[in-house]
């Protein structure tokens, strides 16, 4: 029986697609909180964030603390070539950020995207910040 697996698994394409960006994101001092996946975008985010911004987050407070970062990491995902089965992040299609000033107002940015043109901006701000801010920590 082990046999038959071993010979099944060899007969598996695994080919090598060699057309796929993978760009590592560095989070710098921030720290990952969670991620998401969106099967119907075929897209993996990732949430990161500073210390205030856990204090906020884990305590799902609706006010945020002043000084907090957030930072989600979004990239298409596809095939792992290597695991039958698994995914792995490929391009990195936006960094959206959130920042909270000394009076605790938040403010957005999209550092980076594919997920839409350039000459459509970013249909409710607010919405992206409160989507933003409802990831609870992982940890």
């Amino acid at each position: 029986m082990l046999l038959g697996g071993m010979l099944l698994s060899n007969c598996v394409d695994k080919q090598k697609n060699d057309s796929y960006t993978r760009v590592v994101f560095d989070p710098g001092a921030l720290k990952f909180f969670a991620s998401s996946v969106n099967k119907k975008q075929e897209t993996m985010a990732a949430l990161y964030g500073n210390d205030k911004a856990y204090q906020t987050l884990s305590k799902g407070d609706s006010i945020s603390a002043a000084g907090t970062i957030l930072r989600l990491v979004t990239w298409r995902y596809h095939d792992n070539p290597q695991y039958t089965g698994g995914t792995i992040n490929g391009e990195l299609l936006s960094v959206e950020s959130v920042y909270v000033n000394e009076a605790g107002k938040a403010s957005y940015e999209l550092e980076a995207s594919a997920l839409q043109s350039e000459t459509n901006e970013v249909a409710d701000k607010q919405e992206r910040i409160k989507y933003i801010m409802s990831y609870k920590p992982v940890f």
